[in-house]
């Protein structure tokens, strides 16, 4: 049995725009840019999710033929978890240096509230609608970094002086004013603990057997092995 995963969307609701979007209008103190990047979000939907469904059909397609039935693998479609915490999470305050230049999380309460509770949220429901159309197994990690995410007060920036820690870091890559093409592509994606934990996700998703459908969360104070999956 073959285990095909597919993690696809983000990139056509233009991810990359919203956060450099947000974070210039932080660094320029202009107002939160959600208003208008949700507008951007609802324009690109109808296209970005029926994409995500030919790519369903072209994987199968693929699978036909190099001579796979559907019986003989499983497709997983999972969802993403937010890089970023909500407003009331955040260690650093809204209008401090400290959340820059520091922390790595440029932004604004509202936008950050707005990233973690709608727009995560928004695209995760819309693949798990995806999911159920076609009919693919789906995994939920909407909810994988909780507590996790860059600047959330529950865990620790990484330093030279301060190692790494799978139990106590953030999960995610903060937003640094290194400009080099490593930093942009990386920026607010799951680092290595967080593709730790996505991996033992997917486990826990198999194991879970098939057709299932489930949501993956962390254990406060635990590393990647920590992961919990409930099916619903």
């Amino acid at each position: 049995m073959k285990l095909v995963v597919l993690s696809i969307g983000g990139n056509d609701l233009g991810f990359a725009d919203i956060i450099k979007n947000c974070a210039l209008k932080y660094t320029s103190k202009t107002g939160p840019c959600n208003p208008s990047e949700q507008a951007n979000v609802n324009a690109r939907w109808s296209a970005a999710f029926a994409g995500v469904a030919k790519a369903i059909d072209e994987v199968r397609a693929t699978m036909a033929n190099r001579g796979y039935t559907r019986s003989q693998y499983r497709f997983v479609l999972q969802s993403y978890p937010s890089p970023v915490p909500r407003a009331s999470e955040t260690r650093y305050p809204e209008l401090g240096a400290d959340r820059e230049t520091v922390g790595g999380c440029p932004f604004y309460n509202a936008d950050l509230n707005w990233a973690r509770d709608s727009l995560v949220n928004q695209i995760a429901n819309g693949l798990r609608y995806v999911a159920a159309q076609r009919g693919v197994e789906y995994l939920e990690l909407r909810d994988a970094l909780q507590g996790r995410e860059v600047c959330a007060t529950a865990s620790r920036q990484a330093t030279l002086t301060d190692p790494p820690s799978g139990a106590t870091s953030e999960w995610a890559r903060f937003l640094s004013q290194n400009l080099a093409q490593g930093d942009i592509q990386e920026t607010l994606h799951p680092n290595a603990f967080a593709q730790q934990a996505l991996g033992r996700c997917l486990t826990l998703q198999w194991n879970a057997g098939a057709g299932s459908k489930g949501t993956c969360r962390n254990t406060p104070g635990q590393g990647p092995q920590g992961m919990t999956y409930t099916r619903f």
